[in-house]
C-alpha cells in the first residue's frame, strides 16, 4: 500500500495543532532528515518518518503536503543552518590573518560543523551519491554557497604552495570527504579502540597530519591558529621551536 501523500495531496486542515502537537513539524523534519540520510528518498517511508516523529502519517500531509515537499523542507532547513554558519566565518576574510592561519581556521571550522550536524552531512552525501534530479536543488541551495566561501581560500592556499594540488574543488571534496567519514566513523572507532580513539582524537590527528609540513624554522614567527576546547581557532604569534612537538601542542 503506498504511503499517504506519495501519490495524492489531501487538503490540509485549517489551523495548526495545539499543545503537544505544536512541535510536530520540527519533529517530522528531524525524522525525515534521519530517514532520507540513512535510506535515501525512494526507500524512506512516510509512515516510518511519521513513527519516528511520534505522530500519525496524516501530519505529513498537514504540514508538507507530499514526500517531495517534505524533502524540500529538509533542504531548506539545512540551507538556513549552512548560511548562518558561513556568515559567522569572518576570520576567513583575506584581511583577517595570513593565508596559513586562515587555512587552519577553515579546516577546523569544517570539522566542527560536521560534528554538530552529522545527520545533515549524511543526508548531503547520500543525495550526492544517488545523483538524482533532486540533487540539483541541493547543490544550488547548499553546496554552491559552501563552495563560494571555501574555494577561493583553497585556491589562495594552492597558489601559496600550502597544498600540492591543482584544483580547489578537488581539494575541498577530499577534505569534506575525509572529515565526513571521520565524523561518521567516530562511534565505531571509539568502540573498537575501547575509548582510545574518539572524535576529538581523530580531529587532532587529522589537523596534525595535514599541517605538520607547514612548520617554519625556529627563527620564524608562528602564524598557526590554536584551537581552544570548542575547536575555535585563535591566532598564535609564538615562535616555533622543533618540528613535531610544537605543532602537536598547537593543534591538540
Amino acid at each position: 500500500m503506498p504511503d499517504l501523500a506519495d501519490s495524492a495531496r489531501p487538503a490540509r486542515g485549517r489551523g495548526r495543532p495545539r499543545g503537544q502537537d505544536a512541535n510536530y513539524r520540527a519533529r517530522l523534519l528531524d525524522a525525515a532528515l534521519d530517514a532520507f540520510g540513512a535510506q535515501g528518498f525512494e526507500a524512506a517511508s512516510l509512515r516510518t518518518i511519521a513513527a519516528g516523529a511520534g505522530c500519525d502519517v496524516s501530519m505529513v500531509a498537514h504540514y508538507f503536503g507530499s514526500k517531495a515537499e517534505l524533502w524540500a523542507a529538509v533542504v531548506e532547513r539545512i540551507e538556513a543552518q549552512v548560511r548562518a554558519e558561513l556568515g559567522a566565518l569572518d576570520e576567513l576574510e583575506p584581511a583577517a590573518a595570513p593565508i596559513e592561519a586562515r587555512v587552519v581556521t577553515a579546516v577546523g571550522a569544517m570539522f566542527e560543523q560536521a560534528a554538530r550536524h552529522p545527520q545533515a552531512i549524511r543526508f548531503v552525501m547520500r543525495e550526492m551519491a544517488d545523483g538524482s534530479d533532486r540533487a540539483d536543488d541541493l547543490v544550488r541551495r547548499v553546496v554552491e554557497p559552501v563552495h563560494a566561501m571555501f574555494l577561493p581560500l583553497w585556491q589562495e592556499a594552492i597558489d601559496a604552495g600550502i597544498f600540492s594540488m591543482r584544483s580547489p574543488l578537488a581539494l575541498h571534496t577530499l577534505l569534506f570527504g575525509a572529515i565526513s567519514y571521520a565524523v561518521a566513523s567516530a562511534p565505531l572507532l571509539a568502540r573498537l579502540s575501547k575509548g582510545e580513539v574518539d572524535l576529538a582524537c581523530l580531529r587532532s590527528e587529522f589537523m596534525d597530519g595535514l599541517f605538520a609540513r607547514l612548520l617554519r624554522p625556529a627563527t620564524t614567527t608562528a602564524w598557526l591558529a590554536v584551537p581552544d576546547d570548542r575547536a575555535e581557532l585563535r591566532a598564535a604569534p609564538a615562535a616555533v621551536a622543533g618540528r613535531g612537538s610544537a605543532l602537536k601542542r598547537g593543534l591538540q
